[in-house]
């Protein structure tokens, strides 16, 4: 039989839960934790179900989560109650949390300086409280007529009760964690204890009974019974369509598991070549302190494709392709301010992303600092001049949106990141340096020029020229080499015509035909 174990930290919770349980008998823990030991059944599924009253704050649930872990040895643990709701949502509705934000951390300076502290819930059980979010099932276990919605998104956990719109700390929970829904006090301790007992899948389900400002009349309006009961009517429904692997199961399965293919890439391909000693430098800085790394230099030297070429050397670092994004602002039919860039990688990162987001540039750059701090991606963001003010003749300089300044900024500034950028451009932008000016070791700008000469030649060779010692036709590659700088992209395109027709592979015949052109 499944086991779970349900935590409540309040009296009124702890009944809501208790009513889905049938056979309860109660227990003490030998150092004297209360609990009752139940069963659920549902859809020909029989669950055992140990419950426990943690009372308030984060601590007091981490450590309780901790002992009746170790006491039942469940497959999963639910933490059920209410919360203050902080946008987006009414009295009533329920949100199962992908993740819980502990607000309390951080780093008291001038100012208070936010260092995001977060617990994630179990993959498998957000997948589940999304699905069953998405059908009417659930609303049957709810006793009243009311049809509540069910949100599967973040919520912020501290050691406060917040009751007024107007106070500094809901000001500051709107400031740094905007994409937070509902606020409350032991989510974050209960994913913690999850955390140092990878068996157990864990969830955090809370129904929201007030909406911080009159909280003492959703009271009197019996909200706090509502919201709970919504909660524990969805956390049981979750629980009844759960599916879990028996370990026998999970031994036998033989089938691999399948990463996600390699993408198809903007310029790193078969040809490449060279380049071995920045790869090996700039993956190290990568994985190192570096968390924007610009690689600069004249269009068709390389930028794109050593970008593309780094992401295959640090394939390993992130957990598979879906964790690489990129960004081409050559690509016209899309727009490069920095809001529509921010919300398309949100969204690419899997976050929803509303209309009214969109108007909300500043917490569109919030929402995508503090998720590329939590979670490992590396991003490439090519042709970076086509945000920057000038021209080829003149040069570039400044950003056209004072947003990206801001964003950088920011991302420098920041304590802790998972994540990586790779940037391209053909000029470094200006402001970079002046923003980057306290954080050195976490910002590097790369140079790029041309091919050396054994790397021309190997670039020749790949096309399929003859390159040995021999070739009479060596030494005219060796002399358009030197004529173009080794220019990356200018080499491919005369090799290719060497290739082709007329010229069928004769380098000779090539040189006598255009050698005057090329070295003018």
């Amino acid at each position: 039989m499944s086991c779970a174990v349900i935590l409540t930290a309040i009296r009124s919770e702890y009944m809501a839960v208790r009513a889905h349980l049938t056979d309860l008998k109660e227990e003490m823990h030998p150092h004297g934790t209360i609990y009752e030991r139940g069963k659920f059944s549902s859809d020909g599924k029989e669950w055992e179900v140990g419950i426990v009253e943690t009372g308030a704050g984060n601590s007091p649930a981490a450590l309780e989560a901790e002992r009746a872990i170790a006491y039942f040895n469940p497959d999963v643990i639910l933490f059920v109650g209410v919360a203050g709701g902080i946008k987006d949502v009414k009295l009533g509705d329920v949100v199962a949390a992908t993740k819980v934000y502990g607000y309390e951390s951080g780093k008291v300076a001038e100012t208070f300086r936010p260092r995001p502290d977060v617990g994630l819930s179990t993959y498998k059980m957000i997948q589940r409280a999304r699905a069953e979010a998405r059908k009417p099932d659930w609303l049957a276990r709810v006793s009243s007529s009311a049809s509540p919605k069910v949100f599967v998104a973040p919520i912020a956990a501290g050691e406060k009760v917040v009751a007024n719109k107007e106070s500094d700390l809901f000001k500051f929970l709107q400031h740094n964690y905007g994409d937070a829904l509902a606020v409350e006090m032991e989510g974050r301790g209960i994913l913690q204890a999850a955390h140092a007992n990878q068996q157990v899948s864990a969830l955090i389900i809370r129904g929201v009974s007030d909406l911080i400002d009159g909280k003492g009349e959703a009271d009197e309006r019996g909200y706090q019974e509502i919201a709970v009961g919504n909660a524990s009517a969805f956390a049981f429904e979750v629980l009844g369509k759960l599916e879990l692997n028996s370990p026998a199961q999970a031994l036998t399965t033989t089938e691999p598991i399948k990463k996600t293919k390699t993408p198809k890439f903007f310029a790193y391909d078969q040809a490449w070549v060279g380049r071995e000693s920045f790869i090996n430098e700039l993956t190290n800085q990568l994985q190192g302190s570096c968390r924007l790394l610009i690689l600069v230099g004249i269009t068709g030297i390389g930028k794109t494709a050593l970008g593309e070429r780094l992401a295959v050397e640090l394939e390993d670092w992130f957990e598979d392709w879906n964790y690489y994004l990129q960004e081409n602002f050559d690509n016209e039919e899309q727009t490069a301010d920095f809001g529509s860039v921010a919300a398309r990688l949100l969204e690419k990162c899997g976050e929803v992303v509303t209309p009214d987001d969109r108007k909300d540039t500043q917490g569109l750059m919030y929402r995508l600092v503090r998720h590329l701090q939590e979670n490992r991606y590396l991003i490439q963001i090519d042709s970076l001049e086509r945000i920057l003010q000038g021209n080829e003749e003149e040069g570039w300089s400044d950003f056209i949106d004072e947003f990206w300044v801001k964003f950088f900024k920011t991302w420098l500034n920041v304590d802790t990141c998972e994540s990586c950028l790779i940037l391209t451009s053909d000029e470094l932008p200006a402001q970079i340096p002046i923003i980057g000016t306290r954080s050195q070791n976490f910002w590097y700008c790369q140079p790029l020029s041309g091919l050396d000469e054994p790397e021309q030649l190997a670039l020749f060779g790949k096309t399929g020229l003859d390159v040995t010692e021999e070739a009479e036709g060596k030494p005219y590659l060796e002399r358009i080499g030197r004529a173009y700088e080794g220019h990356p992209l200018a080499l491919r395109v005369i090799a290719g015509e060497i290739v082709n027709r007329p010229f069928s592979g004769n380098v000779i015949g090539y040189w006598n035909k255009y050698g005057k052109e090329v070295e003018e």
